[in-house]
């Protein structure tokens, strides 16, 4: 027993439940003094980390309890696979039909603006190919974030918590295929013609998945063996996922097609509250692993500061001017388009993924990456602090009730 006790898979099993039970502790605090709770979650992860209470636990204990195994990131991975499939339920292929034309805009205006920033300022300091891959990361919206924010002021039923989660979902897509046209760049071969097949196929095999999976399975659970099943709704997220992550995109991207089919499926059934459930108990685990891996030792370095700051500010400023406007247009106020591109800063998942690819590829130092890890941290915080606030009780974009019918007599 105590081998196995002493296992490196139990060891991050016991932390991740601890970091659960602290989640949901901060989580209850936040909302009983009105908190955000993504901003309480991601705090309570930095507190326990192996950088703060955590290591000095492991110290005094002679342990390595509090830290980041490939277990531990598996686990977070999985809780995002939830959050976005949620998300997609919630919002059903209304929330692309919602976005129209003005979400793709939105999308690409945020995005690409973000990129085009960053790879102004940062070339002034660091060369063009380092400049170009620290665009990529500043440019996509996290969609774990977004999903996780409109579920929990419960707006992801409204035009705006659809259209914000479209924005985000497309935002990763393209983000996803600028990745790849600059990692070509960089490595020196690049040939227009292969990069405009490789955006062509991109985007063909995402709206061929898409299309697809929403004539497919609603299909499917119209034969009574697929409708009565709480289990196949599952097997549906992880093959999908599976295909997706098989040609190169994010699982966010499968996850959020596969919710996106299943929307109508899955209304009042088992299958629904099931995931529900999961998502209770797994949903704050990626939020808190985000603060796990925040080494609180970077705010010492001031030229880390300022350069994660300067990202900080493209990132926040990329976002507003680019979706402010496309957002006015769809929604006509200001009042309503503020929250929107608001909820659309917030960095994470996409930008952690190119910084590690940075620093493999030996164009990222270790402030440059910490710098990112900052920027990721510092948007999330403000976003999620921020959009409860500007969204507020009577904000256009929150879901008028569902009218009560009176009885008939």
């Amino acid at each position: 027993m105590t081998a196995f006790v002493s296992t490196e898979a139990f060891q991050s099993l016991l932390f991740i439940f601890i970091l659960l039970a602290f989640a949901e502790l901060f989580r209850s605090i936040a909302l009983r003094y009105r908190f955000p709770p993504v901003v309480a979650e991601v705090i309570a992860g930095i507190i326990l980390s192996s950088f703060a209470v955590g290591g000095i636990v492991d110290g005094l204990l002679h342990t390595s309890l509090f830290n980041v195994t490939p277990y531990v990131l598996l686990f977070a991975d999985f809780s995002v696979i939830l959050v976005i499939f949620a998300a997609g339920v919630e919002g059903g292929f209304a929330s692309l039909r919602t976005a129209g034309w003005h979400g793709i805009a939105a999308a690409l205006a945020g995005g690409l603006l973000s990129f085009a920033l960053t790879v102004v300022a940062i070339s002034r300091f660091y060369p063009f190919e380092t400049a170009l891959l620290v665009g990529v990361a500043v440019g996509p919206t996290s969609t774990a974030v977004v999903a996780y924010l409109i579920r929990a002021q419960e707006v992801a039923g409204g035009a705006g918590g659809q259209f914000l989660l479209a924005v985000s979902a497309l935002d990763d897509v393209a983000g996803l295929i600028l990745l790849s046209v600059v990692l070509t760049s960089i490595g020196g071969s690049f040939n227009p013609i292969a990069v405009t097949g490789g955006i062509a196929f991109a985007v063909v095999a995402w709206l061929v998945i898409l299309l697809a999976s929403l004539f497919v399975v609603p299909r499917l659970f119209r034969l009574p063996a697929f409708r009565q099943s709480r289990e196949m709704p599952f097997l549906i997220l992880f093959v999908l996922v599976a295909i997706v992550a098989s040609l190169g995109f994010s699982v966010v991207v499968g996850a959020f097609i596969a919710g996106l089919a299943l929307a109508d499926a899955l209304k009042n059934s088992g299958a629904r509250q099931l995931a529900d459930a999961l998502l209770a108990v797994f949903g704050p685990l990626f939020f808190v692993v985000i603060g796990v891996q925040f080494d609180v030792g970077l705010l010492l370095q001031p030229r880390l500061l300022l350069l994660a700051g300067l990202l900080t500010a493209i990132a926040i400023l990329g976002k507003l001017l680019g979706i402010l406007p496309f957002a006015y247009a769809k929604f006509g106020s200001v009042r309503a388009a503020l929250p929107v591109a608001v909820g659309a800063i917030p960095r994470g998942e996409i930008g952690l993924i190119v910084g590690a690819i940075g620093v493999s590829l030996g164009l990222f130092n270790t402030t440059l990456f910490g710098a990112i890890v900052v920027m990721a941290l510092v948007t999330t915080l403000v976003s999620g602090y921020l959009f409860p606030y500007l969204l507020g009780e009577s904000s256009p974009l929150i879901p008028s009730p569902a009218p009560v019918q009176e009885p008939r007599e």
